[in-house]
């Protein structure tokens, strides 16, 4: 009789217990614990591993702290203004400067968010006036079953890179030559990585607004002339070839390509950009047309690991001047802007000199 009692009381006593109203884990984290920003571009971190916790969960940072410890939550809640996507991109249809700006809208952000629901560590353009360091954050997390402050649980770093990404970054110049009439027949005078011809200066002058000028020089910095036909598209290959130019800035910015004595320039929308490629990659393509150019002959480069740049008469692979008018001088540029702002890109053909 005692068993049983025994028996009905706990049985009585356990259909009363109340279970908490889910679980959450002190070890939520990251599958990794360094966050690396690159000042100016837009990145997101990996979502937080729950460990099992309970969703949906709200997440929130609680504290920033600079490398020695100092609290700096100003830095991280001042706003910017940063552009965003109000409808989706079509890379068919929105080609131009307006078509992309009609889906695009100006807001005021702070310049690192944490998603509220999934943890996730979210950069925009407004990094770029962040001071570079290494940051530690702190986070809360809470759901149902209630809360857990994670301290320290993701470093930050703000680095720089480069705003507008060439070589190596994007691809490798390329320099070769088309015989007049018959452009089949190509000499290439470097394709690659450390280009011994061309010496290029990015220099981002403004903050606002997005433009690229684009100037084409010999080796005394005489540009070629866009506006007269000293620069022009360069012909795609093959019999028939569709399209029959390779890409270039006009193709990308066609409402807003311009040109003068000097500089091919357009306004673009948006970073990155270009947005998608045209094809093979991020490289536009020009060619300068032989009755405008005397070009050096060479020896060939087979590779450039030290990164000479050639030096013309009283380099090495000098060889003396191809005959004027025999070819035409095609040139291949890698570029994507990642950080929005005005940049020059100069680019001195040390084989050439204009005439």
């Amino acid at each position: 009789m005692r068993k049983i009692l025994f028996i009905l009381l706990v049985t009585s006593l356990s259909a009363c217990t109340k279970y908490g109203d889910g679980f959450i884990s002190p070890y939520v984290q990251y599958a990794v614990n360094q966050f690396t920003v690159v000042r100016g571009r837009t990145a997101s971190s990996y979502s937080l591993i729950t460990d099992g916790s309970n969703i949906p969960m709200h997440v929130k940072w609680v504290h920033i702290y600079d490398s020695v410890g100092n609290i700096v939550d100003s830095l991280f809640t001042k706003q910017y203004p940063v552009s965003i996507w109000t409808a989706a991109y079509n890379n068919v249809t929105d080609v131009t400067y307006s078509s992309i700006l009609a889906k695009q809208s100006v807001v005021n952000l702070p310049p690192i968010r944490v998603n509220e629901s999934n943890g996730t560590i979210e950069a925009n353009s407004g990094t770029l006036y962040l001071p570079l360091g290494t940051y530690t954050m702190d986070l809360s997390v809470s759901n149902s079953a209630g809360a857990e402050v994670l301290k320290k649980i993701m470093t930050i770093v703000i680095a720089d890179g480069k705003p507008l990404e060439t070589a190596p970054e994007q691809g490798a110049f390329s320099n070769s030559l088309a015989h007049v009439g018959n452009a089949a027949a190509a000499v290439t005078l470097f394709n690659g990585q450390n280009n011994p011809y061309d010496l290029v200066t990015v220099t981002r002058y403004a903050d606002t607004p997005n433009t690229i000028i684009l100037k084409i020089m010999d080796r005394n910095g005489v540009p070629f002339n866009p506006r007269t036909g000293e620069l022009t598209k360069r012909p795609n290959t093959g019999l028939n070839p569709t399209p029959p130019f390779l890409q270039n800035l006009q193709d990308y910015a066609p409402d807003t390509y311009q040109v003068n004595d000097s500089a091919i320039s357009i306004k673009f929308p948006l970073v990155p950009f270009p947005i998608a490629s045209l094809g093979n990659g991020f490289n536009m393509y020009y060619n300068i047309l032989s009755a405008y150019v005397h070009i050096d002959s060479t020896a060939s480069w087979s590779s450039n690991p030290s990164g000479g740049y050639y030096t013309g008469v009283s380099d090495s692979h000098y060889k003396g001047v191809y005959q004027d008018g025999g070819y035409n001088y095609y040139l291949r540029i890698p570029m994507r802007v990642q950080v929005p702002g005005a940049y020059e890109i100069a680019i001195k053909l040390l084989n050439t000199t204009h005439r």
